[in-house]
C-alpha cells in the first residue's frame, strides 16, 4: 500500500472517530398550535422535529413546562398542565412526568432504547389552564412558545393561536432572544379573524426562545367568576393561608390560656417592710418571687447556711471552699437538706470546682425539689400543661405549613422551606433560649426580633444567590413569601417564653409576693429618708449578716451593703470579725465588694462548678422573551 493511500485511510478513520464529537444536534422546527377555548383553557399541540446525533439525545427528549409563578405581591399562581398524548413520528410513544423546579417535566422515550442518528418528530398534546389575562378592555394570551431552556439551536419556531370565534385581534406582539430580551427576529406571517400565526426569521441560539402575545375583544372567553377566583387563590396560596391561620391560632390559644390560667392576681399596695414573710428563707423568697429556681437561689442558701453557723466559706486562690460546722442556728428544712447533700459521705469540706460537679448538682437539685414541694401549687402554679400544649400547637402549625407547601407547591418548595429553616431555625432557637432565660422578657423587644428575622432572611437569599440557588430560595424572595419562614422566629420564642409568663401566683401567693416586694424596698430600693420615717430597726453587724442572704436573693446586695459601711467599719474597729467567711474581700472595710463577691461571684462559681465537663462550649410592547405563560425548555436524555 502506497504512503498516500495509507495516509488517506488514517485520515478517514480519524475523521470517522471525531464524527460524534462534531455532532450538531438541534431543533429543526418547533411548531406550537394553541387553541383558546371558551372556558379559558388552552389546548396546545407542539410539533418538535429534532436532529439526534447520540450526544444529548440518546433515548429521546424531555420538555419542561412551568406551572408555578409568583406575583409581585408574593402570592402564588399555579396553572394546570395535563398531557393528553405523545407521539414519535406519528406513533404513540411512552412518556413519564415528574416535578422539577417550578413545573413539570415530560420525559419521552425508553431508558433501554437508544435512538439511531437522524431526524425525529415529536408531537406533544396537552391542556393547560389559567393562561389567559383578563384586562379591563381586552383579553390576552401572553405565551412563551418554545421556552428559553433548550440547549439546542432552533432553526425555525412557529406559533399559531386560534380563538373560539372568528374575531379580529386588537393587537399582537412577539419577542425573541434569551430570558428578558425583547428581540424582534420574528414576524406575523398570517392574521385573519380568529387565527394568527407567528414565525421566527432567524435561527434561535441555545437558551433563546420565542414569546408571542395576542389580544382580542372581551366576551369571547368566559372569565372566572368570584367563587372560582377565590377557590383558585386558596389553592395557589394554601401554605400562606395555613401559615397565617396557624399564627392566628397560636396567638389566640396563648391569649386564651393567659386569660384563663396565666393571669396574675392584681398587685396590692407595696410598702417597705422590715422583715421577710414569716418562715421563708432567702432561697424561698427568690423562688416564690420568680416562680423559678436558678443559681442565685442556691447561692442565697449557701450564704444563709453560713450566716446561721452551719458552714464557713473560705476563699483561696480563685477557688471557694465550704467547711461544715456544728451547733448552727435553726434554719429551714430545705437548707438543711442541701447541707446534708453537700457533706454526704462523711466529708467535712467541699471545694466548689468542676471536679465536684456531681455533689454540687445533687445539692442544687435537692434544694430545688424541696422548694417546689413547699411552694409550687400553693403560692403559684407553673401551668406547664398549658405551655406544653401551646408548644405542641406551634410545632403542629410549622408541620402543617411544610405539608401544605409540599401539597400546593411541590416537594421542591417544601425542600426550599426546609433549607430556609436551616438558616432561621438556629436563630429562632437562640432567641427562644434568650426569651426563656429571661434576657428578652418584654414586648418592647418585638421590634428587635422582627429586625433579626428580616435580616436573616435577607442573608439567606444572598447566600442562595451566591451559590446560584435562586430556585431554592424563591420562597423568600417576596413579601408574603416570607411568612412561612418568619413563623419559626415568632412561634419558637413565643412557645419558649410561655413557660415563663404562663406561671401565675395564687391569690395568697400574690399577697406573699407583695410582702417580699415591701421587704425588698427596705433592703435596697427605698430612699433612706423614707425608711427613717417608718422607724426601721437599728443598723448592726448582726442585722447586716442576717438579711444579707435575702439581699442576694433579691438582687440588692450592693444597696444593702452600702447602708452598713459605717456600721461595719465601727464594728471592725471594736474587734468584731466574721465567723462564717474568710477571704480576700474585706467585709468591714469594703462591704459592697464582699456583697458583690458573694452575690454575683459566688453564683458564677457555683454555675461553673455544677456543670459537667464537655456539656457546654466556649467557641403592550412591554413584554420580553421568556415572559408570559408556558415557557420552560427541554433537552435530550
Amino acid at each position: 500500500m502506497s504512503i498516500l493511500r495509507r495516509t488517506s485511510l488514517a485520515l478517514f478513520l480519524l475523521l470517522a472517530g471525531l464524527a460524534p464529537a462534531l455532532a450538531n444536534e438541534r431543533i429543526i422546527r418547533f411548531i406550537s398550535d394553541a387553541e383558546v377555548e371558551r372556558n379559558g383553557d388552552l389546548l396546545v399541540t407542539e410539533t418538535i422535529r429534532v436532529e439526534a446525533e447520540g450526544d444529548q439525545i440518546k433515548h429521546g427528549i424531555f420538555r419542561d413546562f412551568p406551572t408555578n409563578y409568583t406575583r409581585p405581591d408574593g402570592t402564588r399562581v399555579r396553572v394546570g398542565f395535563d398531557v393528553l398524548s405523545v407521539k414519535l413520528d406519528g406513533a404513540s410513544e411512552p412518556f413519564s412526568t415528574e416535578r422539577v423546579g417550578n413545573g413539570e417535566r415530560v420525559r419521552i422515550g425508553k431508558a433501554d432504547t437508544m435512538l439511531s442518528n437522524g431526524e425525529y418528530e415529536y408531537e406533544i398534546r396537552y391542556r393547560t389552564t389559567r393562561q389567559i389575562g383578563f384586562f379591563a378592555d381586552y383579553d390576552e394570551l401572553y405565551w412563551n412558545v418554545t421556552g428559553n431552556g433548550w440547549p439546542f439551536a432552533i432553526d425555525m419556531a412557529e406559533a399559531r393561536i386560534h380563538l373560539p370565534e372568528p374575531v379580529r385581534f386588537n393587537q399582537t406582539s412577539f419577542y425573541t432572544g434569551p430570558q428578558g430580551a425583547s428581540g424582534k427576529d420574528a414576524r406575523v406571517v398570517s392574521e385573519e379573524p380568529g387565527t394568527v400565526v407567528f414565525r421566527t426569521t432567524q435561527v434561535l441560539p441555545p437558551n433563546n426562545g420565542l414569546t408571542v402575545a395576542a389580544a382580542w375583544p372581551k366576551g369571547i372567553v368566559a372569565p372566572p367568576d368570584e367563587p372560582q377566583r377565590t377557590h383558585s387563590w386558596l389553592g395557589d396560596n394554601g401554605p400562606l393561608v395555613v401559615a397565617g391561620l396557624g399564627l392566628l391560632a397560636a396567638f389566640a390559644y396563648y391569649f386564651y390560656a393567659w386569660r384563663r390560667a396565666g393571669r396574675d392576681p392584681s398587685r396590692g399596695t407595696i410598702i417597705p417592710l422590715f422583715a421577710p414573710p414569716e418562715n421563708m428563707s432567702a432561697a424561698a423568697v427568690r423562688y416564690v418571687r420568680r416562680m423559678d429556681f436558678d443559681e442565685r437561689c442556691f447561692t442565697a442558701a449557701i450564704v444563709d447556711l453560713g450566716v446561721h453557723g452551719h458552714l464557713k466559706l473560705t476563699e483561696g486562690e480563685s477557688i471557694m471552699t465550704v467547711e461544715r460546722r456544728s451547733n448552727g442556728k435553726l434554719i429551714a428544712g430545705a437548707e438543711l437538706a442541701t447541707e446534708d447533700k453537700l457533706f454526704s459521705g462523711g466529708r467535712t469540706a467541699l471545694t466548689l470546682i468542676q471536679k465536684n460537679h456531681e455533689v454540687i448538682s445533687e445539692a442544687k437539685d435537692t434544694l430545688a425539689e424541696r422548694l417546689s414541694n413547699a411552694y409550687e401549687g400553693k403560692l403559684f402554679h407553673d401551668h406547664y400543661g398549658w405551655s406544653l400544649a401551646g408548644a405542641l400547637l406551634c410545632l403542629a402549625v410549622i408541620g402543617l405549613t411544610i405539608l401544605s407547601i409540599g401539597m400546593a407547591w411541590g416537594a421542591d418548595e417544601a425542600g426550599a422551606f426546609f433549607m430556609g429553616m436551616l438558616f432561621v431555625g438556629p436563630v429562632a432557637l437562640v432567641i427562644s433560649y434568650l426569651v426563656y432565660a429571661g434576657l428578652l422578657r418584654t414586648i418592647k423587644h418585638l421590634g428587635s426580633l422582627v429586625f433579626v428575622a428580616v435580616f436573616i432572611l435577607f442573608l439567606a437569599t444572598k447566600v442562595g444567590d451566591a451559590f446560584n440557588a435562586d430556585d431554592i430560595f424563591e420562597v423568600v424572595q417576596s413579601t408574603l413569601g416570607l411568612l412561612p419562614l418568619v413563623m419559626p422566629l415568632i412561634l419558637f420564642p413565643l412557645a419558649a417564653s410561655a413557660f415563663n409568663w404562663m406561671k401565675a401566683h395564687t391569690v395568697h401567693g400574690r399577697k406573699v409576693v407583695d410582702q417580699i416586694e415591701g421587704f425588698r424596698q427596705y433592703l435596697g430600693v427605698a430612699e433612706e429618708a423614707r425608711l427613717e420615717a417608718l422607724n426601721p430597726p437599728n443598723k448592726t453587724q448582726e442585722l447586716f449578716e442576717r438579711f444579707l442572704p435575702y439581699a442576694i436573693a433579691l438582687d440588692v446586695e450592693n444597696h444593702w451593703a452600702k447602708r452598713f459601711a459605717g456600721v461595719l467599719a465601727a464594728a471592725a474597729a471594736a474587734g468584731a470579725t466574721s465567723s462564717w467567711y474568710s477571704g480576700s474581700s474585706d467585709w468591714s472595710g469594703n462591704p459592697t465588694g464582699l456583697a458583690h463577691h458573694l452575690g454575683s461571684g459566688l453564683t458564677s462559681t457555683i454555675s461553673s462548678a455544677a456543670t459537667a465537663p464537655g456539656s457546654s462550649s466556649g467557641s403592550g410592547g412591554g413584554g420580553f422573551s421568556g415572559g408570559g405563560g408556558g415557557g420552560g425548555g427541554g433537552g435530550g436524555w
